[in-house]
C-alpha cells in the first residue's frame, strides 16, 4: 500500500478554558497551586489536540483498525507554559508508517502555534495489532543497562473511576476505555485507562519531584509499555538525567520515558 507520507491535518483554533483546565488537572490528580493563577497543566494540550488524534486514527485515507489500535508513544515541547485563555491552531503531519509482521506503526508530529508562535511541538505513534500475528517465539531481548538506584520515586493510586473522569476531561472517549463490553470484543480484560492519563500522572509525579512547578516542564515523552486498569496502584522511579519508569503492580514496566525542566 502507498501511504500519504507528508499528509496534513488541520483542527483550527482552540482556546484553553479554565473549566477544562481545572477538569483535567482534577482527572489526573494534579493539585498545583500554579493552576490557581491562571496557568493551565501542561498535559491539558491532550484535550486541545484530541481532534487531530482521533483524525488521524481514523482518517480514511489511513483506513486504521481502531479496535486493534495502542498509542505506542506520545512526546510534547513546550516552548513556554500554558495559560487559561491561550488560543492554540493545532495541526499535524504524517511522518512514516512502518509495515511489520506483527502489525502497523503510524507516526505523526502535532503542532500547537499560540498568535504564530510554535509553542507546542511533539510527536505521537500509533501501532496497530496485526489479526494474525507470527506465533513462533522471539528472541530474549538484551536486558537494559542498569541505570543504579532513582533519584526519586513517587506513587500514583489509580482511582477506581478513572478512566471515565479523564474520558470527560480529555476528549477520549474510546469505548475500550469505559465500555466493558467493547473492550473485551477488543481482547482485553476491561476497561483499560488511556495511555495518555498514565502518562499526565507520571509526569505530575515528576513535576512534583523537581520542584513542584509545572511551569518549568520543557518536554515529557513516554512509550507505552502495558496496559492500566482502574484501581491500580502505580510507582513511578525517576533519575537525574530526567529518565523516568512507571511500573504496575507487578513491578512491571507500564510506562518509560523522559522529562526535562527549565533552569
Amino acid at each position: 500500500m502507498s501511504w500519504p507520507i507528508g499528509k496534513t491535518w488541520d483542527i483550527g483554533t482552540t482556546e484553553i478554558l479554565d473549566e477544562h483546565a481545572r477538569l483535567y488537572a482534577a482527572a489526573t490528580g494534579d493539585d498545583s497551586a500554579a493552576y490557581l493563577d491562571g496557568y493551565a497543566p501542561p498535559m491539558v494540550h491532550v484535550r486541545l489536540f484530541h481532534p487531530l488524534l482521533w483524525g488521524i486514527a481514523t482518517d480514511p485515507e489511513l483506513a486504521l483498525d481502531v479496535l486493534r489500535l495502542v498509542h505506542g508513544e506520545h512526546s510534547m515541547d513546550f516552548a513556554r507554559p500554558l495559560r487559561v485563555g491561550d488560543r492554540v491552531h493545532v495541526h499535524g503531519e504524517l511522518l512514516e508508517v512502518q509495515e511489520k509482521s506483527s502489525g502497523l506503526l503510524v507516526v505523526s508530529a502535532l503542532y500547537g502555534d499560540i498568535d504564530g508562535e510554535r509553542v507546542l511541538s511533539g510527536r505521537t505513534a500509533y501501532f496497530i495489532r496485526a489479526k494474525n500475528p507470527p506465533t513462533g517465539k522471539k528472541g530474549p531481548r538484551p536486558a537494559p543497562p542498569d541505570p543504579g538506584p532513582p533519584a526519586w520515586t513517587g506513587a500514583i493510586e489509580v482511582p477506581a473511576d478513572a478512566s471515565h473522569r479523564y474520558a470527560e476531561a480529555s476528549l477520549d472517549d474510546n469505548p475500550i476505555h469505559i465500555d466493558p463490553a467493547v473492550a473485551t470484543a477488543a481482547g482485553l480484560p476491561d476497561v483499560i485507562l488511556q495511555g495518555l492519563c498514565t502518562m499526565a500522572m507520571s509526569v505530575r509525579e515528576a513535576v512534583r519531584a523537581n520542584g513542584g512547578d509545572p511551569r518549568s516542564l520543557t518536554s515529557a515523552g513516554v512509550r507505552f509499555a502495558r496496559p492500566v486498569f482502574n484501581g491500580q496502584s502505580l510507582t513511578v522511579h525517576g533519575w537525574s538525567d530526567g529518565s523516568l519508569v512507571t511500573l504496575g503492580p507487578d513491578g512491571k514496566p507500564v510506562v518509560t520515558g523522559r522529562v526535562a525542566f527549565r533552569g
